[in-house]
């Protein structure tokens, strides 16, 4: 069976380090809605987090978020071949796209989510549906 979607490095930074209260309680409302249906953590998304959260709340803060959305019910999927070689399809029409993009991407292109959980422009403009609080 296909999950739904596939979580950005943007919604785990946007969950841990919300702008403000009501912004917070969207993210978790929303988080909790997409876990019901089906939800990816990318491999490389873990990787992202980890750098960014992990200089601010410490490597084991940054574990415990990702391992509550295991907990969840989120499934880590790794980048294999077919998701790199779709990564590298987007690219070679998307040029200015970060690469990790296009490996989040991928996950969509290939079919194996339907939309990514980001509001991230280059996933627009890489043909990818998306979906946000």
């Amino acid at each position: 069976m296909a999950m739904t979607s596939a979580v950005d490095t943007k919604l785990l930074l946007t969950l841990e380090f919300p702008p403000d209260n009501i912004t917070r309680d969207k993210a978790r409302s929303f988080v909790q809605k997409e876990l019901v249906n089906g939800m990816i953590l990318p491999s490389i998304v873990l990787g992202e987090f980890l750098k960014i959260a992990g200089s601010k709340i410490g490597i084991q803060g940054a574990i415990r978020t990702i391992n509550v959305l295991k907990e969840r019910g989120a499934k880590v999927k790794s980048i294999d071949e077919e998701l790199a070689l779709g990564a590298g399809r987007l690219l070679l029409k998307h040029r200015d796209v970060p690469f990790a993009d296009s490996l989040v991407a991928a996950f969509a292109s290939i079919g194996t989510v339907d939309y990514i959980l980001s509001d991230d422009p280059h996933f627009t403009a890489l043909g990818i549906r998306t979906k946000w609080l």
